[in-house]
């Protein structure tokens, strides 16, 4: 029995070990970029310090991005699936270089923390410079509400980062079960299409009276900030929301 037992324990040695090195924190500086492994069937969690706000992949084709809480969680699609990453919260802006590998090496959980800051006189005014030059998303409240048979859409607020990033904040409740179509969403300025650099929805497959969180992302170069935006929901029939026009956007 003893020597059972000391087989177990040697065995469960490196298990542990290995375990460890899967879990990572990094103390991340400003325009620092972080290699995340991923494998075919893991599922990889990257936790901010902040909730994120919004979150932009490079190939949306090769990876599925989902919000959980303070994290995301990121599962590639085919082997090979290479992308860069963008996850913004309030405050800054988080850079990721995601890489499909072995299942060995794939990364379970990678924290990504704001690098200490030295102990000295200067720390307030580190703080201060590091707000006035931060990345992260401002935030306008703006309501308005449209619905599409038995769905109701309600914009929360409006978005802008320093670096020329749009993001229109919303929920989509429905009165009875269905699947949202990312197809079915398209923005506009003058009657003319405008390109949508992405669309993440907490959930596709909503239930009698359940709602999803919503982001959808444009670049600030593909618009005109003096036009008003429309999302515009196409099923059988149109269905037209008003965003005011960027410009004016506080």
């Amino acid at each position: 029995m003893k020597v059972l037992a000391l087989t177990l324990l040697f065995a469960l040695v490196p298990m542990v070990g290995e375990a460890g090195l899967r879990v990572r924190h990094v103390e991340v500086k400003r325009d620092q970029i972080v290699v995340v492994r991923t494998a075919l069937g893991v599922a990889t969690i990257i936790q901010v310090p902040d909730k994120p706000n919004s979150v932009v992949v490079g190939d949306q084709a090769g990876f599925k991005i989902e919000y959980l809480d303070q994290a995301v969680t990121i599962k590639p699609l085919h082997s090979g699936a290479k992308s860069n990453l963008y996850i913004y919260t309030d405050w800054r802006r988080f850079n990721a270089q995601l890489v499909t590998g072995s299942e060995a090496e794939a990364d379970y959980v990678v924290y990504l923390e704001n690098a200490r800051i030295a102990p000295e006189g200067s720390r307030e005014a580190e703080k201060n410079l590091t707000k006035k030059e931060s990345l992260g998303m401002k935030w306008t409240p703006y309501r308005r509400r449209m619905r599409s048979d038995e769905l109701s859409f309600e914009v929360r607020r409006l978005g802008q980062s320093s670096d020329g990033l749009l993001v229109i904040e919303f929920a989509i409740t429905s009165s009875k079960p269905v699947s949202v179509q990312p197809e079915w969403i398209w923005l506009t300025q003058a009657k003319a299409a405008r390109p949508i650099q992405g669309l993440f929805l907490s959930t596709a497959e909503l239930k009698m009276g359940a709602s999803a969180q919503a982001l959808i992302q444009v670049l600030r170069s593909d618009i005109n900030e003096n036009e008003t935006i429309y999302v515009e929901v196409r099923r059988k029939k149109t269905s037209v929301l008003s965003i005011p026009k960027v410009a004016s956007w506080k």
